[in-house]
């Protein structure tokens, strides 16, 4: 599992170092192979899958019945602007401008690459921060509730 939000700086090329806590497992789980995609429901971000987990992913998304309007939107956005990756020998990834465009992400600029289980997010520095605004404001909204699977996690 992949967890925590790292800051790295995208180079004048576009390339991102994957941080080096992350890297050995995705070697070996991968072969240093990640796919990475937009967002499927258009925020500003991008969800980057480990290779072996995202064969999984694609796998269940291949399989949903594709006469579904929602399905086959989800079939589209995810499949038409994948890219499968491979780390380069200094442990970077070269994010295509198509994907760069999406998240707002500039050369030069640091970004956060975020573990969120068994996929990362990556977003601008100031997207991830207006983000987490976002969700620490949703979370203390009155009426505001947990799930009763979350609530099950509460210690």
């Amino acid at each position: 599992m992949y967890f925590g939000t790292n800051l790295v700086k995208l180079d004048a090329k576009g390339r991102a170092a994957i941080p080096a806590r992350h890297r050995e497992r995705l070697h070996v789980t991968s072969g240093s192979r990640v796919a990475v995609t937009v967002h499927p429901l258009g925020e500003s971000c991008l969800w980057m899958f480990p290779q072996h987990e995202w064969e999984r992913v694609a796998e269940t998304v291949a399989n949903l019945p594709p006469l579904n309007p929602q399905n086959a939107m989800l079939q589209h956005v995810l499949f038409s602007n994948l890219y499968e990756l491979e780390l380069d020998g200094q442990g970077r990834i070269l994010l295509p401008q198509l994907l760069r465009e999406h998240a707002d992400l500039a050369n030069g600029e640091q970004i956060a690459i975020v573990g969120m289980g068994k996929r990362f997010e990556i977003w601008s520095e100031a997207a991830m921060q207006a983000q987490n605004r976002a969700c620490a404001k949703a979370a203390s909204e009155p009426g505001s509730e947990l799930s009763a699977d979350l609530m099950n996690l509460m210690l």
